[in-house]
């Protein structure tokens, strides 16, 4: 795990440091609008995407909902951050009515959509998007995935590895979250669906230390800026 978290640093500081990646794309968009979107997902400098990734066991749940931008850093590469999120994540005793825990619109809410408006405002008033940047630095640490396509015409299928961190500061005991996970992903159009495997470092709640999940995600894009 040391490893996985040197490497996300490493590639963070090369994508800040580089904003343009000669890959020699073929300049020609495909026709049709699978091959158009098929396209822009897999050569987009940028790109965004919504969804929800849901694990539940017994009467327990762990549901984040979230917004995440990825970067190109490479043909065919991304490193995807996790922006903004609502996490619950269950509690012994209190059953799947009343989860414990939203850590996002707490510290993390509040943060991160401060520097992104800030970060917005900044741009649109014509200055530096340095402030972008730094946001999206600080968001790959916290929750970054490294995605690569296997697959990148018609319907494109990638593979994907990283962690997701989570601080329930407004909660009983204030625990910490911590997650390995894996990813196969298959994007039809507009949509995702994402087959992920984790593993949890940390004893959070009702999710125990050693713990091995597969779950499956649900996202809308990822979609060009551009497109």
């Amino acid at each position: 795990m040391r490893k996985l978290v040197c490497l996300i640093v490493l590639i963070c500081s090369f994508s800040f440091a580089n904003e343009d990646v000669e890959l020699g794309e073929d300049e020609d968009l495909p026709v049709g609008l699978f091959g158009r979107m098929s396209h822009f997902t897999t050569t987009a400098d940028e790109n965004f995407s919504f969804g929800w990734d849901v694990t539940a066991w017994t009467n327990h749940i762990d549901y984040n909902m979230g917004w995440w931008l990825g970067k190109r850093i490479a043909s065919g590469l991304y490193l995807n951050a996790l922006g903004l999120n609502l996490h619950i994540l269950s509690d012994v005793g209190d059953s799947c009515t009343n989860p414990k825990g939203c850590a996002r619109i707490g510290a993390g809410v509040a943060f991160n959509t401060a520097f992104a408006l800030i970060a917005a405002l900044e741009e649109l008033s014509g200055g530096s998007d340095n402030l972008g940047r730094y946001w999206f630095v600080f968001a790959a640490l916290q929750n970054p995935t490294l995605e690569f396509f296997v697959v990148r015409k018609y319907v494109p299928v990638s593979v994907g590895i990283g962690y997701n961190t989570d601080w329930f500061a407004f909660s009983p005991g204030h625990e910490f979250y911590f997650r390995a996970h894996g990813d196969l992903n298959v994007n039809i159009l507009f949509v995702r669906v994402a087959a992920s495997y984790s593993y949890s470092i940390l004893d959070t709640y009702d999710l125990e230390k050693g713990s091995k999940k597969f779950y499956l995600k649900l996202i809308f894009g990822p979609m060009s800026f551009g497109f």
